[in-house]
């Protein structure tokens, strides 16, 4: 009996062990699946968030390019002169608007009107159109019209005789050229595709207005999301799917965020499939949970042990994502943020270190997208940020703003002889042709040069100026080289005859 009473004993006390193992084991199991529950849930909480902060400011963005293009035409004298009978030359409407602002930013749309006497002028996709055909484009736009009349009345005050424009607060710290406060820009469908729409009221540089021209003629631009424009977005921000759909449409499993004012179900947003960094963290733990389960004796070196590979793998995740934020994907080049810092770090210390900025843009570039399609175009992108950055190597730092617009500053150790140099130079380069699948892709480029201080020693002073060389060197005949002292040269020809 006594040896039946200690079976007995020793079995209760292997079954009070086992019980008291397979409780820590599910309480150890109990504790990891809720760590790992949290985990999941809370990176893609962070992820999700990340996402729509990413492609809310992609999308401004794009809106305050746009406003920056049209900007170009519509805060202008010579428009503004043109416009003094309310109407526009066929020479100005063919060089300024045909030939120059659609072709370059693709404007679906460019009307002149005012706030009541309707349609002056309608172009569309790079052709004069009927003024009504372009009054029926006007009514998707009535509300942004209005907005940016009651701007340009709100920014108006007497000025002797006339008027003249309040200025928009100057920001030292900003990369563009301030413009005055007048322009109003939403999203719209237009046309049945997702565009960038901005009304501004066309007015000089100097923002005087003489008397007689109070009343405004507005410029209605049109810049519809292309499936090029998508795809950029997409790999700048490493989504899929990204599209424009009403919100009462939206695909299950998508994310979105609102593309203008959106009251109604049937307003568009942006949505896209998002990235579940917590099905990454869900994969990579799991099997350890099973292992820890089965092995309790490693359970706190095997924890440790993969959760700090998950830490690394997010740390590494984020150092990559940093990284993307500052680089051209592309390319690997600065991106445009990655770009002002070093330019704001070398205005920082200009006094003691002078540098020079070249603004270089690809010529013929378009035609070989057009041509041999755009995986052709990247190969050219690639291939001439390598030759760019070999040949700067270490006396500055090249950047790819976008599409084929590459700026680059040389620091104070280069001589302004060596800096032209170094610009023919990279003309040279571009102008070699690419072998892409057997063909020989041809481009050139054009290079427009500023040197701080003597051109600026703010941002929004000296990277104008150096735009402007830019553009000088494209209406030079392309492939060459224009400095900002070239533009004082252009400014004082007479504007008159062919000088003009």
């Amino acid at each position: 009996m006594a040896a039946g009473a200690k079976t007995r004993n020793s079995s209760r006390a292997v079954l009070g062990i086992h019980a008291a193992c397979t409780l820590v084991a599910l309480l150890i199991v109990a504790s990891l699946a809720f760590v790992l529950n949290r985990s999941v849930t809370e990176a893609d909480r962070f992820g999700l968030t990340a996402e729509r902060k990413l492609v809310e400011s992609e999308m401004q963005h794009q809106v305050d390019a746009v406003v920056q293009y049209q900007a170009e035409l519509s805060y202008w004298d010579k428009s503004f002169i043109q416009l003094a009978g309310r109407t526009f030359s066929d020479a100005f409407v063919k060089q300024e608007l045909t030939d120059w602002l659609w072709r370059d930013f693709g404007f679906s749309w460019m009307i002149f009107a005012d706030a009541s006497d309707g349609t002056l002028l309608a172009i569309e996709n790079g052709r004069k159109v009927d003024t009504e055909i372009g009054g029926r484009t006007l009514k998707w736009v009535e509300d942004l019209i209005e907005k940016a009349n009651g701007l340009y009345e709100a920014a108006l005050v007497a000025k002797g005789s006339g008027w003249t424009l309040l200025s928009t607060e100057k920001d030292p710290d900003a990369l563009l050229a301030p413009l005055p406060n007048i322009h109003a820009a939403d999203l719209r469908m237009i046309d049945g595709r997702m565009s960038i729409v901005v009304v501004q009221a066309v007015v000089p540089k100097t923002l005087d207005i003489p008397a007689g021209r109070r009343k405004p003629v507005f410029m209605i631009t049109v810049k519809p999301f292309s499936d090029r424009m998508i795809r950029d977005m997409e790999d700048r921000l490493a989504i899929s799917n990204l599209g424009f759909t009403p919100l009462r449409q939206v695909a299950k499993g998508s994310i979105q965020v609102a593309v203008s004012d959106c009251s109604q179900p049937a307003c568009m947003v942006a949505a896209w499939t998002p990235r579940t960094p917590g099905s990454f963290v869900r994969s990579e733990t799991l099997p350890s949970v099973i292992v820890i389960a089965m092995l309790a004796a490693l359970i706190m070196a095997f924890i440790a042990t993969r959760f700090g590979a998950v830490f690394s793998a997010l740390q590494n995740s984020e150092a990559e994502n940093r990284h993307l934020a500052k680089h051209d994907r592309l390319t690997g080049l600065l991106n445009r943020s990655g770009f002002d810092d070093v330019l704001h770090a070398s205005l920082a210390k200009v006094k003691e270190r002078p540098f020079s900025l070249l603004c270089l843009d690809l010529d013929t570039f378009k035609v070989v997208n057009d041509t041999y399609g755009h995986p052709a175009g990247d190969a050219v992108l690639k291939a001439l940020a390598v030759r760019f950055a070999d040949r700067v190597a270490d006396h500055g730092v090249v950047a790819r703003l976008g599409g084929d617009e590459f700026i680059i500053i040389v620091d104070h150790t280069v001589s302004r002889a060596d800096v032209m140099t170094l610009a023919n130079a990279l003309i040279v380069d571009a102008q070699v042709p690419v072998l892409f699948e057997g063909q020989l892709l041809r481009v050139g480029s054009s290079v427009g040069v500023a040197f701080a201080p003597q051109h600026g020693n703010i941002a929004r002073e000296i990277v104008p100026l150096a735009d402007q060389a830019l553009y000088l060197a494209k209406n030079r005949g392309r492939n060459r080289v224009q400095t900002a002292d070239d533009l004082v040269v252009v400014d004082r020809l007479p504007r008159t005859g062919q000088a003009a």
